[in-house]
Order: C-alpha cells, then sequence, then structure tokens
C-alpha cells in the first residue's frame, strides 16, 4: 500500500469540517460485462460510503462486530471531529496542529473494522453516545495517554455540548455537560496500584505533578490498588482503567508490606524482578478489586497498552517516528518488548478477573487498542508535541498521539462497550 504524499493545510480540513458523504463515483460507457461490475461497484460505495445507522453488535450478514480487527483506509474526504481551534482542551505535547506537524495526512485515515461492514462513511455519533450515558458518568484512572483519551472524548462531545471543567481535592479533574447530565472524571496515575516515588514527595500526584515522577525509582505496592482513587470508583456508572509504560522504569516491589525485588534499582541483595511481572500483579490486583467491589455495579473497562512507535533509538537517545501513513496491512508489524508482554498479560488477567465479576454483577469489559494502534506509527507528535526541551528533556516524542488524531477511534471502541454489547 503506497500513497502519495499529501501535503494537507488547516484551512482545508476546516472548509469540509460539515461533510458527511462521498459524491457517487460517475459510470463511463463500458462493454455489457464489464459496466455490470462498474455498477454494482457503484451501488455498493453508494450504500456504505453515504450516512447509514451503524450496528454496534454485528454486521449486516449477522456475523458477531469485533471493532478491534480491521485496517485503516484512507479517505480523503476525512474531517476531524474537533481542532486546536474548536477545542481548548488540549495538552501541549498533544497539539501537532499548534506545534505545525508538516502534514496532516495522518488525519485522512479512517478504521474499517473486519466484521463490521464498511465503515468508512460513518462518523461518531456523539448524539447517540449522550443518549446512552444521560444521568451517569465515568471515571479514567491512567496515565498521560489516558489522559489524551479523556481530552479526545470531551473535545468530541463539546462539539454538541460546552462542558464545564473543574478539580477537586484528591487530584480529580472533572468536565460536566448539564444539558445531558453526563459527568467525565479523570485521575492521573502511572500505576494502578498504591505507589510513592523513594525519592520525593509522596504527595506527587495529578496532571501538574507527572514531570516529578522522572526523579525515580519508584515503591510500587503490587498488592495493594491506590486507595486515592479505589473507593471513589463505586461512584460512577463507567470506570475505565490502563497503564503499562511506567513499569517499565526503574522500581522497588512490595507484597505484603515487604520488598519483594526490584527492576533498576542498583539495590544490592534484592531479587531482579522483570516489569512485566509487577506489571501483571498490579493489574490482577486492580481487576479483582473492581469485579469484587462492594457497592459497584457498573462497567469496569481495561483499556490495553498503546505501543511506542521509536525507530533508531528510545525516548531519551535519538529515537524518533517520521512515518507518514499507517503501516501497510499486508505487512507483518512487531511489538516492541515489554510492551508485547504487557499486553499478553493484561489479556490474561482480564480473562482471569471476568468470572468473579459476572458472579458480583460488574460488567468488566476489554477495550483493545493495541492491533489497531500499532499500524499507527504516523499518529505520534514526533517532533511536533512542544518545543525544544520544554518536556522533561526530550524532544522527540512517539509514545503520546496527536489530538486530534488516531486515537479518536477509541471512542468508537468506548460507545461499542457502552452500548451494552
Amino acid at each position: 500500500m503506497k500513497t502519495l504524499p499529501v501535503i494537507l493545510s488547516l484551512r482545508s480540513l476546516l472548509a469540509g469540517a460539515r461533510r458527511t458523504r462521498h459524491d457517487a463515483p460517475k459510470i463511463m460507457s463500458v462493454p455489457a460485462l464489464v459496466a455490470f461490475l462498474i455498477l454494482a461497484a457503484a451501488a455498493f460505495s453508494v450504500v456504505f460510503l453515504g450516512p447509514f445507522q451503524w450496528s454496534p453488535t454485528s454486521s449486516s450478514s449477522g456475523a458477531q462486530c469485533d471493532m478491534t480487527r480491521g485496517q485503516w483506509v484512507r479517505d480523503p474526504a476525512a474531517q476531524p471531529y474537533y481542532t486546536n481551534a474548536t477545542c481548548a482542551f488540549i495538552e501541549g505535547y498533544q497539539n501537532c496542529m499548534k506545534h505545525s506537524k508538516p502534514s496532516l495526512e495522518f488525519l485522512r485515515w479512517r478504521w474499517r473494522p473486519d466484521s463490521c461492514g464498511d465503515e468508512l462513511g460513518r462518523r461518531f455519533d456523539a448524539a447517540r453516545f449522550f443518549g446512552l450515558v444521560r444521568g451517569k458518568s465515568i471515571l479514567f484512572v491512567g496515565d498521560s495517554l489516558a489522559s489524551s483519551h479523556v481530552r479526545s472524548l470531551v473535545c468530541t462531545l463539546a462539539q454538541v455540548e460546552a462542558p464545564e471543567r473543574s478539580r477537586s481535592p484528591g487530584g480529580f479533574e472533572h468536565w460536566r455537560f448539564p444539558a445531558h447530565r453526563f459527568t467525565v472524571a479523570f485521575f492521573w496515575t502511572p500505576f494502578q496500584v498504591r505507589w510513592r516515588l523513594t525519592r520525593g514527595p509522596p504527595e506527587a500526584v495529578g496532571p501538574d505533578r507527572q514531570g516529578e515522577v522522572f526523579a525515580g525509582p519508584t515503591d510500587l505496592h503490587i498488592d495493594e490498588p491506590d486507595q486515592r482513587w479505589a473507593p471513589a470508583a463505586k461512584g460512577h456508572d463507567y470506570v475505565v482503567v490502563s497503564a503499562s509504560h511506567w513499569f517499565a522504569r526503574p522500581a522497588v516491589y512490595y507484597r505484603g508490606g515487604r520488598v519483594a525485588g526490584c527492576h533498576g534499582c542498583g539495590m544490592a541483595n534484592v531479587t531482579a524482578l522483570r516489569p512485566e511481572r509487577a506489571q501483571r500483579a498490579a493489574f490482577r490486583t486492580v481487576l479483582r478489586v473492581l469485579a469484587g467491589m462492594e457497592g459497584f455495579k457498573g462497567t469496569a473497562i481495561l483499556r490495553t497498552v498503546a505501543p511506542t512507535h521509536y525507530e533508531n533509538g528510545g525516548w531519551f537517545d535519538g529515537g524518533e517516528c517520521t512515518a507518514t501513513e499507517p503501516a501497510d496491512p499486508e505487512d507483518p508489524v512487531e511489538m516492541a518488548e515489554p510492551e508485547g508482554e504487557f499486553y499478553r498479560a493484561q489479556l490474561e488477567e482480564f480473562a482471569a478477573a471476568a468470572e468473579a465479576a459476572r458472579r458480583n454483577g460488574v460488567r468488566l469489559r476489554l477495550m483493545d487498542v493495541t492491533k489497531m494502534m500499532l499500524r499507527r506509527p504516523d499518529g505520534h507528535p514526533d517532533r511536533y508535541g512542544h518545543g525544544p526541551g520544554e518536556h522533561e528533556g526530550f524532544d522527540i516524542d512517539c509514545l503520546h498521539w496527536c489530538l486530534p488524531g488516531p486515537i479518536d477511534t477509541w471512542n468508537d471502541l468506548l460507545l461499542q462497550i457502552l452500548a451494552g454489547r
């Protein structure tokens, strides 16, 4: 799959912001058999590329709709749901438009699931989303990638109703949509379980304190949920948890209050423990707590790891991500370790917790973004998420995602889950 590079301007994106359908193709006079085939193809494109009602549960053939399996398809008419001009909630490190990413071609791709019909003409239905969540609330718990998802969702919904933003004691952020009686809440934590900095203030928590975590190593109590957010979960109808990348950093691991091992800590006489084992244990703790939490009868959602795409190095040693289009669907793509092991652990721990959740009346759902995001090396800020030296010493970002960008597809997965399927 090779396409000519296309340099898109913000003006061209905004000019067609309200287009929702493609023009039907014109049919030329050709021999009868060829004409018949072309007419059939044209009819197919009109049916599926125009606006239509999408069922989140099955395709037209009745097969189960799995939104996580599919491919990225280029759509020249695609428009973002929002821009940095229409949404004030985009953080600087996500704002690729503000920082002049030279090509906005990454916005011209739509995710088309294999078993849900041709999704190329479908756009996220904010009205339907609001209808499902009226009078409810959703809590996101995670790191800066969770924050990005929150802002993607809020920016998308803000095109229908402008939210009221606030902060509450303890590190929670809130976006309230009064007309729809819906609230989005967010709590920043890189680990989900109880943690504190080995060097630094133990109260370091919240989006404004993220940089302090770089001081590490970190104390992680892998068998104790973080009580700064866990008790609040039962007050929400939906709870979305996620974490992965921070587990690769130096840490000292505790079980039952005692040191059980460490990773990259430089401590003598302490057992070395691989970070993927700690991540597995942490998610086992958190998922079992949510599955058995007294008073919680909502939906707990595990969002899987979103892969990085560093080439020729890593986060702090010159790595970059210069791709301008998704990976070719015919090419095998390998996920770097330990991210691959993080992903496998999440799937296995989710499956292990599912039965307990069913017994306790808790809906436990998986939001698997890994496979679709693995093929989007073009969706990262690279050099265009912040100015030089403005983000804790690294200038090239191949971990976070541009907003707007491929991460907006996560809202489609969330909508499918909230629809009760």
